[in-house]
């Protein structure tokens, strides 16, 4: 996918979509809007927004159909908005009611309308607020049709008179007492004809369903098949049911035709969404509050101000916004995925010397955990157009390198000796299944890696093989699609090596990963697999938990791994309670996608949100979760905790191990497995810096944490420091202040001797490279 596709998916999102009651109404008056404004008091505002559709604002707010009520989504709680009753307000609390009915330039082109009603009135007004010369023909004594029908209280003669005096004004030519017999009388460059539904048609009616008429009426253009003449109103219309807002709408329809005729323009051109239509936009209202429509004392007087205001306040202001809602990443940046692809694919495409991408951390703070994808109706996947973009920017060279250096790092490290491992079964010589239990699980937890790995060898048969590793997911993440291959290689030519046997995974990242990138890899879920032979346990001590179950964002489509944990955790004797989001709705840790390093403060407030759904303690198989978790107080079991542990409130609370640790645990995992399983000695060499002994509080262990500082990190700085003498002194601490340049990073320390160790006061790193110059 390249920047321009990235942009083109802005066209799944259906955020911008129109209102339902907006689409339905024939003029798409903008109810949001106009709700808005009335909500806050803003009559006027919400007057000339009005006025500017329904032409005749004094009038259709008094007489409107409103077919708006019909497709409002608060009929399904309560009561649909009364909508005219709001306009009608809208015009009552307004105090000058200006209209600009008439155009900036005058054009030379004249046309005649013929028909004083809705229809003929509102097609005047369309064509002199454009410029042109109109001569409106009417044949009674006065402009207005069926209006003069309606029942005076609701429409009192005087507003229909004020209404429809300033035509003249506007430069409308009005003809009264004028009966058009013949069109060939008319020396006109166009003609419209809305006589009304008992009116003369000049045959022209065919196409309106009357019985007499040969010429048809086109239902986008409104034109007819005598050049340069059209006809619309509520002669088109059904006698049973007369609509004002109809004849309005067909009267503005067929003065932007007849525009269009005299420009030499397609009539069917740009008639996109003209009258009512189908919007594609969806509101989720399950989470909204029964209000019942306001009353009224007197329907004919309407709404007080304050009435009307609080009736406005029923308004849902629909819009979609479900991904927005549901995740941290989207909400955060206070837009939605249809602005986000925009800048997105601009930002991909500026001129290199502009500087800094705009959205180069907001593409990097997405997880790519695809929930928005299974929340939206379009399946528009965020994930996607950020890991994409994430890929282009690698590319191109303008990914910050230090956004996913560490992870990076770290994913190299288990890749690699001293922690890397791969072996048969001591004295198979190939082996039916591996255990690959995921570079994250062999850092935090390796106790229980090794108590898993020899429950399958007693297990299954065939041999087990086993290799500590990572399946490459942080390069993934990263967009580095390279190294991710390299990383895959890596694992295909042991996979290879050791028969190609099925591969028996505990990490829900290693197995989407392994099944959407190693589709020719065999794989098998370890809850599957224990769900599917049964655990026996003779001291079952988490039988009675009560718990909540945290799906990782990773299992999302991997409903057997899902099925199957609770199957487990149900023969252990847990009360299972599921969280709001679970399953296929699964929320991420915020691990994913390592947003850690880009976006801390999201990372932080992602996963305060997760801890806070439940009461309960949880239980998790994703050790990255449990991690995330138990580093804020959450009592979280990883299920292999309640598997091969004591199920205690001591398990649920313990200390997450920190970066530093996690690195010398892969180490130590794998020394330990080859000397007790394979019988093979292993002798790690230390480097020199690695020796020094170092003292510092628990905040400053608290500090490396956050900003992703590892202890041998800090030890080389020291180490050089005072190896090289390049060092200085802080006057106002005496304490000695030294950096020192590993990779992209630059690590500096605030320290000082303590008799065979370092007392550390201070540690912080930055991507800045400081040159050395000699004096």
């Amino acid at each position: 996918m390249n920047a321009y596709e990235i942009g083109e998916m802005e066209a799944q999102c259906i955020q911008e979509e129109t209102a339902y009651c907006t689409a339905e109404c024939p003029v798409h008056v903008n109810v949001r809007a106009l709700m808005s404004y009335v909500n806050k008091g803003s009559f006027e505002k919400a007057f000339k927004s009005y006025a500017k559709q329904v032409k005749f604002p004094m009038i259709i707010s008094r007489i409107c159909d409103e077919p708006c009520r019909a497709v409002c989504i608060r009929k399904t709680l309560d009561d649909p908005l009364a909508v005219r009753l709001i306009e009608k307000a809208c015009v009552d609390y307004t105090v000058v009611k200006r209209r600009n009915w008439s155009g900036k330039v005058k054009k030379s082109e004249r046309i005649a309308v013929i028909g004083g009603g809705l229809s003929g009135l509102s097609c005047s007004v369309e064509l002199v607020s454009k410029g042109y010369d109109v001569t409106l023909y009417e044949k009674a004594e006065r402009l207005g049709g069926r209006l003069w029908n309606f029942d005076r209280l609701l429409l009192p003669a005087e507003i229909i008179t004020e209404e429809l005096s300033g035509l003249e004004s506007a430069g409308v030519r009005v003809c009264l007492n004028s009966s058009v017999v013949s069109l060939s009388e008319l020396d006109f460059e166009a003609v419209y004809v809305g006589t009304g539904i008992n009116g003369n048609g000049f045959a022209l009616t065919q196409a309106a369903g009357k019985s007499k008429g040969v010429d048809p009426v086109d239902p986008v253009s409104l034109a007819t098949s005598r050049e340069g003449t059209f006809m619309g109103g509520s002669m088109l219309g059904s006698e049973q049911h007369y609509s004002p807002i109809h004849s309005v709408s067909q009267g503005v329809r067929a003065g932007k035709s007849i525009d269009r005729y005299l420009r030499n323009l397609s009539l069917s051109g740009e008639r996109e969404k003209e009258g009512s239509y189908q919007t594609r936009l969806y509101t989720d209202i399950s989470d909204k509050e029964i209000k019942f429509m306001v009353p009224l004392n007197d329907s004919a007087q309407g709404y007080s101000e304050a009435g009307a205001r609080e009736e406005a306040a029923r308004c849902l202001q629909c819009d979609c916004k479900i991904c927005v809602k549901t995740c941290c990443f989207l909400e955060s940046y206070s837009e939605y995925p249809k602005s986000y692809v925009k800048n997105i694919s601009k930002s991909l495409t500026v001129i290199p010397t502009m500087g800094t991408r705009f959205a180069s951390r907001l593409v990097n703070s997405c997880s790519v955990c695809g929930l928005c994808k299974e929340v939206c109706v379009t399946k528009f996947d965020m994930g996607v157009a950020c890991l994409e973009a994430r890929k282009i920017m690698v590319d191109q060279g303008d990914m910050p390198a230090a956004f996913h250096d560490f992870f990076l790092r770290d994913m190299m490290f288990a890749n690699s000796e001293p922690s890397f491992l791969v072996r048969q079964q001591p004295g198979a010589q190939a082996s039916s299944y591996l255990f690959f239990p995921g570079c994250q699980l062999s850092a935090s937890s390796p106790g229980n890696v090794e108590k898993a790995y020899k429950y399958l060898m007693r297990l299954l048969p065939g041999g087990v093989g086993l290799m500590l590793g990572c399946c490459g997911a942080p390069a993934q993440w990263s967009g580095r699609t390279e190294v991710y291959k390299e990383q895959l290689q890596q694992f295909q030519g042991h996979w290879d090596s050791l028969g190609r046997p099925k591969v028996i995974l505990s990490c829900p990242t290693c197995i989407k990963m392994f099944k959407e990138y190693l589709p020719g890899v065999p794989v098998r879920s370890l809850w599957g697999l224990i769900a599917h032979v049964g655990f026996s346990c003779k001291d079952n001590s988490a039988k009675g938990l009560s718990i909540a179950v945290y799906d990782p964002c990773s299992s999302r489509y991997d409903p057997e791994s899902q099925g199957s944990v609770r199957t487990i955790l149900k023969e252990l004797g847990c009360n299972i309670t599921e969280l709001p989001l679970h399953g296929k709705y699964a929320q991420c840790c915020s691990y994913g996608g390592l947003i850690q390093a880009v976006n801390p403060d999201l990372a932080n407030q992602i996963t305060n949100q997760r801890i806070s759904a439940s009461h309960l303690p949880y239980v998790t198989y994703c050790i990255n979760c449990r991690n995330d978790f138990a580093a804020k107080g959450k009592p979280v079991w990883h299920l292999l905790d309640l598997l091969f542990g004591e199920a205690s409130e001591a398990e649920a609370n313990q200390q997450v191990p920190g970066y530093s640790e996690r690195r010398n645990n892969r180490i130590s995992l794998t020394t330990h497995l080859l000397e007790s399983i394979w019988g093979e000695t292993v002798e790690i060499a230390q480097q020199t810096h690695e020796k020094i002994k170092l003292i510092y509080s628990a905040s400053i262990q608290d500090k490396m944490e956050r900003e992703l500082i590892l202890l041998n990190e800090v030890k080389e700085v020291i180490y050089y420091a005072e190896q090289t003498g390049n060092k200085i002194i802080d006057t106002a601490s005496n304490h000695f202040v030294a950096h020192l340049q590993l990779g992209i990073i630059t690590y500096w320390a605030e320290y000082l001797p303590n008799g065979n160790a370092y007392e550390v006061f201070n540690v912080y790193s930055h991507r800045m490279q400081i040159e050395e110059k000699g004096l």
